[in-house]
């Protein structure tokens, strides 16, 4: 008769560990940002980066851009803190991102590529970016460093690894996500234009809570 009350006790002691388990597991996952889309306060740097990376999202409400955006940090920030955006809300259908701590321009891009693709979701958005290049960035050459330039998906209907740029000099490339060279194109897949709003115009605005 001892074995069925043996058999119990060691079923109730493996279900205690693996329960005290999953909470330990969700207590890192939710320090290290993969549960939130973020990092806590305590891990945010010391000082913000003063830079130009400025994309606007067209199509979301809050709640999905939330989502998106969660999603895209989890999953780059897993490994290493690389990505810390800030939401500012300037329609109700309109949404601006800027980056107070910047971000490489490679994670950039595919956060616009992203944006227009999101995960799970059939939907259509638009997305596109500015921001100013420098010769360390991924794809850059001379040519191309130091260009204010647009950075957009030409059809968001259909899925790519790539995404297209234009200088302000109306000068355009492919940029291919698996390609360490950018394409140079006989003419831009669209002008050049300027954002309607800078980073500094945002300054004083509220930034969504994600």
């Amino acid at each position: 008769m001892r074995h069925p009350y043996l058999i119990l006790a060691i079923i109730l002691m493996v279900t205690l560990l693996l329960i005290v388990d999953r909470q330990d597991l969700k207590s890192r996952r939710m320090q290290d940002g993969a549960d939130v889309g973020g990092p806590s306060d305590r891990m945010l740097p010391e000082e913000k980066v003063v830079n130009d990376k400025l994309i606007l999202v067209e199509g979301m409400n809050e709640h999905a851009i939330k989502i998106i955006i969660r999603d895209f940090c989890g999953w780059h920030n897993r490994e290493m803190l690389q990505v810390i955006p800030a939401v500012t809300k300037m329609t109700d259908l309109l949404f601006a991102i800027t980056f107070p701590y910047n971000v490489s321009f490679e994670i950039f891009c595919t956060l616009i590529n992203y944006l227009n693709y999101p995960k799970g979701d059939n939907r259509r958005f638009y997305a596109m970016g500015w921001a100013t290049t420098r010769l360390t960035d991924m794809w850059m050459t001379e040519e191309s460093a130091g260009k204010p330039v647009l950075l957009f998906v030409q059809d968001p209907g259909a899925k790519c690894d790539y995404i297209f740029m234009t200088t302000d000099g109306q000068i355009g490339y492919r940029l291919g996500f698996a390609a360490e060279k950018a394409q140079l194109l006989e003419y831009p897949a669209e002008p050049y234009r300027l954002p309607p709003f800078t980073v500094d115009d945002l300054a004083d605005r509220a930034t969504i809570i994600l």
